[in-house]
């Protein structure tokens, strides 16, 4: 289903609680809501008003991926920015890692498959960016 953006810095303040395989239904609607949108590369569950720790991002194949409960576990070579984000209006400097190994689950076959990779450039930008938003953290 189609979801209104949250943009109540109260609700998207609050950290996300842990996903499960039960939380799928999520991945519907996040899909669903961004196919309605342009310009998209990034949603994370608390955006449209659910507090899981889920997400998607679009790959570089131009592909969006869903993640369970990802976690930044390394980071290199900082790059300062500019980022928009459809829950805060206008333009926001921060901090990005160009190269950032991230932990996340993954679902595959009914069950969540812990995975670790890294990622670099865009990918890495975006999945930086929806982390932030499961901890709670507006830009």
């Amino acid at each position: 289903m189609v979801k209104e953006i949250i943009k109540d810095v109260e609700v998207l303040s609050k950290p996300c609680d842990k996903a499960t395989i039960d939380d799928m239904g999520i991945v519907d609607d996040l899909m669903e809501t961004a196919a309605s949108m342009e310009d998209v590369a990034g949603l994370s569950a608390n955006q449209i008003g659910e507090t899981k720790c889920i997400a998607i991002y679009l790959d570089d194949k131009d592909e969006f991926k869903t993640v369970f409960n990802p976690k930044l576990v390394k980071a290199l070579y900082p790059v300062k920015m500019e980022e928009e984000c459809f829950s805060v209006d206008g333009a926001h400097k921060v901090t990005r890692f160009e190269c950032a190994t991230i932990a996340y689950e993954e679902p595959v076959d009914g069950k969540l498959v812990a995975r670790k990779r890294e990622f670099h450039g865009r990918e890495s930008q975006i999945l930086q960016h929806v982390i932030d938003h499961c901890k709670g953290k507006v830009i």
